[in-house]
């Protein structure tokens, strides 16, 4: 389970990063904490802490006190590379969103779509990743 250890420090580490980007950012282009909390860039710090960080923190405990935890290894690492390409690519479009709406710029119909049509695939992904947790998790028990 140190895999799992090693992801939520990675986690960790990208979430706190958000946070202090976030808040400097928006404080350098002159918003204050009112206004940079409805833009989706704040949201970029506990999505990441919680969905990237405390899963991989209660699956390491989880792994730590059940020893057969993952006993199918191989549906653990189909887990693991879903979920973590959902994570991620949800996380950098909420950057991408985040972005726009900071810096005002007014996208065209088919640009500002195709941002949430790929923020709602990765959400799917992250979702599939969800699945093959509890299929993980159903063959421990």
């Amino acid at each position: 389970m140190k895999v799992c250890l090693g992801f939520a420090l990675f986690y960790m580490l990208l979430g706190l990063s958000f946070g202090v980007f976030g808040r400097e950012y928006t404080k350098r282009k002159g918003m204050d904490a009112a206004e940079a909390k409805k833009t989706n860039l704040m949201d970029l710090h506990p999505h990441t802490l919680m969905l990237g960080m405390f899963m991989f923190l209660i699956l390491s405990a989880f792994g730590y006190f059940s020893h057969s935890f993952a006993a199918d290894r191989a549906l653990f690492a189909w887990f693991m590379v879903i979920y973590n390409i959902g994570i991620l690519g949800t996380i950098f479009m909420l950057l991408v969103r985040g972005m726009i709406q900071i810096n005002g710029k007014e996208l065209p119909k088919k640009k500002n779509a195709s941002i949430s049509g790929m923020a709602g695939l990765f959400h799917i992904v992250t979702f599939i990743g969800l699945i093959l947790l509890f299929c993980t998790l159903y063959h421990c028990l």
